[in-house]
């Protein structure tokens, strides 16, 4: 499963984890979102040994346009990507299912299809298993 946006916000709380309502407040910036559906731009940081990392490298260029964020992260997660602010940008779930989830957008950006790539290749394994 590959989380987009909403999608890590949600398995997070599915998790048990909390988020920031409004992330202006917390990091006194409108960097997550420009509004007028234009997105931001802002680079990450992947955390070592996360599968994130092994698919992304160090840093990723995001395309962003949230105004919540993860707080607290829920049980068994692990933070796999943060920003300059702080702001927990990716979050994955360890094991051998593909559970990662961004805070990104991926879509917005097609010259990068990595993260759907990695996607499409969990479902074909894990298809290949099943049959």
């Amino acid at each position: 499963m590959l989380g987009i946006c909403r999608g890590a916000q949600v398995l997070n709380v599915a998790f048990g984890g909390t988020l920031h309502q409004h992330l202006p407040e917390v990091v006194g910036n409108e960097g997550h979102r420009a509004g007028n559906a234009v997105f931001s731009s802002l680079s990450v940081r992947t955390v070592p040994g996360t599968r994130l990392a092994a698919l992304l490298g160090e840093f990723a260029e995001a395309s962003c346009y949230h105004h919540q964020a993860i707080d607290k992260v829920g049980a068994g997660l692990v933070v796999s990507a943060w920003d300059a602010d702080g702001v927990v940008e990716a979050v994955e779930l360890p094991g051998e299912g593909f559970v990662l989830a961004v805070q990104w957008h991926p879509e917005q950006t097609l010259g990068d299809l990595r993260l759907f790539e990695a996607v499409v290749d969990a479902a074909r394994s894990h298809a290949g298993r099943a049959g």
